[in-house]
């Protein structure tokens, strides 16, 4: 009988089962694919390393800003060598911190059987809890030819570029790619329903973004329907009340990702779920008090992170621990050119307050100027003094949010933060430059 079975190595399953394991609890992790789940192997690692390798190659087509001159060529495959190499280097490392805390690891598909027992294959494990973290996978459109498109798995295992890449969806997945495959050399066009990319941030941040992305080239279709696929890359869809067509090497479904609960034979234990996944309560537990479920399978915030810590809260219950971790300051960082990151409310969400916005551009700050990476602003907004929602589009923005989530969680007016020193020259200045207007 183990203290904890977990079901999933992603990266709530393997936070959660290393921070079980310190804790002296006896952990028994069931992963059916391989560890790091979608985000090491199919997602945020995978996408960053490309991501680094654009950032570099963008550099170089400016090279001339440096007052530097030369050649230098492109070989995606090199690029793509280094991804996997990135991913595989990390997986050995969890293995390997898995071993270290005797995390006992098998492989296989889990499914119910109690609220106490698993069974993988033949063999049945028993737990005084379980934590289920299976993740997520990509959603579809049903009424779609989706034999058409790739999800982001298929577009991360391409060995070459595509000559034009249509992206449906231009939420946090769709614009990455598109900046990514834009600095590799693709065209690239980006079909959204919403009146905005970006549609769950702040309006703001989002329009300026589809501005700077439209400017590098990318295409983008707002408040646009897509009808349907059909074989050697045809995209129909309505816009401004008119139907059209375009055509592409390769076509995205990027339209979200909806919770990962396919064969884990919850009715055996009697746990609720629906469409939107696994419901829990604030302690990440499900109807049935020794089980728990975290991350994506909850259909709540899909983050990586967010996965992480609600296992942290969840093992913290499982001892009689309080945590004092404050799922309401999430932060979210989208990985394009430039980043944006945000924390806390928008701007209309403050709309039933007396609130006030506070911004600075990056090109007042001396650091963005040497890095020749100077778009974008920074937006705080307050009430009464109290930080609510700070939002970045500019160099570093996903660094850059943190110190507005320590300020957050400390409860930080923001007085008070205006009167904490900062080095000069630095991009986090920019805090205290906002605060001064």
């Amino acid at each position: 009988m183990k203290d904890v079975i977990i079901i999933g190595a992603g990266p709530g399953g393997y936070e959660t089962a290393l921070r079980a394991a310190k804790q002296g609890l006896s952990v028994l992790l069931i992963e059916k694919d391989k560890l790091g789940g979608t985000c090491l192997q199919r997602g945020c690692i995978p996408t960053k390393a490309y991501y680094q390798s654009a950032a570099v190659l963008r550099q170089l087509k400016q090279q001339d800003d440096y007052g530097i001159s030369g050649n230098f060529t492109f070989r995606f495959e090199n690029t793509y060598r280094r991804k996997e190499k990135i991913v595989a280097d990390l997986t050995q490392g969890i293995a390997f911190l898995l071993k270290k805390h005797n995390v006992e690891l098998i492989y296989g598909e889990a499914k119910l059987v109690s609220a106490n027992e698993v069974a993988v294959g033949d063999e049945v494990y028993r737990g005084n809890n379980i934590i289920i973290a299976t993740g997520s996978i990509p959603a579809v459109f049903p009424d779609w030819n989706v034999s058409a498109a790739i999800t982001s798995d298929e577009l991360l295992a391409m060995k070459e570029v595509p000559r034009k890449l249509a992206i449906i969806g231009g939420g946090v997945v769709g614009v990455e790619f598109a900046s990514i495959f834009n600095a590799f050399g693709s065209e690239v066009e980006i079909f959204e329903l919403a009146e905005t990319i970006l549609p769950m941030f702040d309006k703001e941040i989002s329009r300026r973004l589809q501005s700077y992305l439209k400017t590098q080239g990318i295409t983008i279709h707002t408040a646009t329907k897509v009808l349907g696929l059909e074989e050697k890359g045809k995209i129909y869809y309505r816009t401004g009340g008119e139907d059209k067509m375009s055509v592409a090497d390769r076509i995205l479904v990027s339209v979200g990702r909806v919770p990962n609960v396919s064969g884990l034979n919850l009715e055996a234990a009697g746990v609720k779920y629906d469409r939107r996944g696994i419901r829990v309560n604030s302690r990440f537990q499900t109807n049935v008090k020794n089980i728990y479920a975290i991350g994506d399978v909850t259909g709540k915030m899909m983050l990586a992170h967010a996965a992480a810590y609600s296992g942290y809260h969840a093992v913290g219950h499982i001892l009689g621990e309080k945590s004092r971790i404050n799922f309401g300051i999430m932060p979210s960082c989208v990985f394009t050119f430039p980043e944006v990151a945000m924390v806390g409310l928008t701007e209309s969400e403050c709309a039933r307050y007396e609130y006030r916005i506070h911004k600075a551009l990056f090109r007042a700050n001396g650091k963005a100027l040497t890095m020749n990476d100077a778009d974008g602003f920074i937006k705080i907004i307050t009430v009464n003094n109290k930080i609510k929602g700070v939002h970045v589009i500019g160099p570093h923005a996903s660094d850059l949010i943190h110190e507005a989530v320590i300020a957050m969680n400390g409860n930080i007016t923001a007085n008070r933060f205006a009167e904490c020193i900062h080095a000069h020259p630095t991009l986090g200045e920019i805090y205290l430059q906002a605060l001064e207007q």
